[in-house]
């Protein structure tokens, strides 16, 4: 169904810079037979550990899937976290010149324990604020880094890297040199994507921009139209968890049900999403298919326990 698209990606050997937060995704996966004496708690008992690019890592990890050449705008720490990223990035042979190594703060971790393919609890260690300096040092690095590109992806985990103050210089100079950029967002201050081409937030992150609730069709195209015009944004995906996503342009708008089979695990979905939607635009395909391209990639990386990434074998069956 999706072969076209593939094929596309191979003939016109697409670039994507991705720009954000880089984290190190840990999981613990066991299983519990007993309540703990100590506290009301599960003992897990540990069957085996995965530690893996996160964050903007993981859109990297989908890109790479689908066989897309990536760039790489970030900042960790110098610490084994840090450390970890880099080998990471090196085995998939992204380039780190623009992977920011700082001394004064941590690299951020997500670790996820997982027992009987439930997830039991989170433990996040983030890295604290940049600095304005570390920022112009990025901001610096940007007119060689849009070099030989096809398109940006700036994926926002709210831990510094997308200030308002960067991300401004990033779609100012993206848009003189006509290279379209693709917003998966955080937190509620969107003024630093406007003028972006897609955004792609997910319900919650809707409802809280918007400041009301969503509840149908019709609610859902309201809210795609006021960001679009709100922000001078050309697309709006809203990604609905199992109810699917909607797709809401100027010219045209489509609602798609959910492709998942069983929802095991969402973390790292949005990041096949924008993945996916941004691989299958620059290839020329028209919305409604690379909609289909997008919705049918997630419903596959929730069926699997931890942060997935989707593969083009999975796409073709």
């Amino acid at each position: 169904m999706f072969a076209d698209i593939i094929n596309n990606i191979n003939e016109k050997q697409l670039s994507i810079l991705v720009i954000g937060d880089l984290m190190l995704d840990k999981f613990i996966f066991g299983n519990v037979n007993r309540i703990s004496p100590e506290a009301p708690v599960p003992i897990v008992k540990l069957k085996k550990e995965e530690q893996m690019l996160g964050g903007c890592g993981n859109v990297i990890r989908n890109l790479n899937n689908l066989g897309v050449t990536t760039k790489l705008i970030s900042v960790v720490g110098r610490d084994s976290p840090g450390d970890l990223l880099i080998k990471k990035l090196l085995e998939k042979e992204i380039p780190i010149d623009n992977v920011l190594r700082l001394d004064n703060i941590r690299t951020t971790e997500k670790m996820r324990i997982v027992a009987d393919r439930q997830q039991v609890v989170r433990v996040d260690c983030d890295m604290n604020r940049l600095t304005i300096d570390s920022i112009d040092t990025l901001i610096t690095n940007m007119p060689k880094c849009i070099k030989k590109i096809n398109g940006i992806i700036i994926s926002d985990y709210a831990k510094g890297v997308c200030s308002e103050l960067f991300l401004k210089k990033v779609i100012k100079l993206s848009s003189d040199k006509k290279i379209p950029v693709y917003i998966d967002p955080k937190g509620s201050d969107w003024e630093k994507y406007k003028d972006a081409d897609l955004i792609t937030p997910n319900t919650s992150e809707t409802e809280a921009v918007l400041g009301q609730k969503l509840e149908n069709d019709k609610d859902f195209e309201m809210a795609g139209k006021k960001i679009c015009s709100a922000f001078n944004i050309k697309a709006c995906l809203i990604t609905r968890g199992s109810d699917g996503m909607s797709l809401i342009r100027q010219k045209n708008i489509i609602h798609l049900k959910s492709e998942a089979k069983e929802i095991f695990d969402v973390s790292g979905a949005g990041d096949t999403v924008i993945a996916a939607m941004a691989t299958g635009l620059l290839t020329g395909a028209d919305y409604k298919k690379v909609l289909e391209f997008s919705n049918a990639a997630a419903g596959i990386v929730v069926g699997h326990v931890g942060t997935s990434a989707i593969t083009i074998e999975e796409l073709l069956n």
